[in-house]
């Protein structure tokens, strides 16, 4: 298991132990992403979409793995849902 940058530990400190447990191992590595990604700027924009909610960590996740591009792009208009069904089901 890699090693989350501090700033991310730092945030998963703040929320409960069991999201922060499920965060740590659904948050993409930085070898699973394609190119070469701002990596931490990657898992804040996950950790700011989901709100909270590990299953949005899991679809973020597997979103960014894909194109990581996306999750920043959606991160970057205000948190403000991806359009046109890309929303978990």
């Amino acid at each position: 298991m890699s090693t989350m940058p501090d700033s991310i530990e730092q945030r998963l400190a703040a929320s409960s132990r069991e999201y922060a447990a499920s965060a740590r191992h659904l948050l993409p590595s930085r070898d699973e992403l394609p190119l070469t990604p701002p990596y931490e700027r990657v898992l804040h924009a996950i950790l700011d979409l989901a709100k909270g909610d590990w299953r949005l960590v899991r679809h973020y996740s597997q979103v960014a793995r894909e194109d990581w591009r996306d999750v920043l792009y959606w991160a970057s208009e205000e948190n403000s849902a991806p359009e046109g069904g890309t929303k978990p089901s």
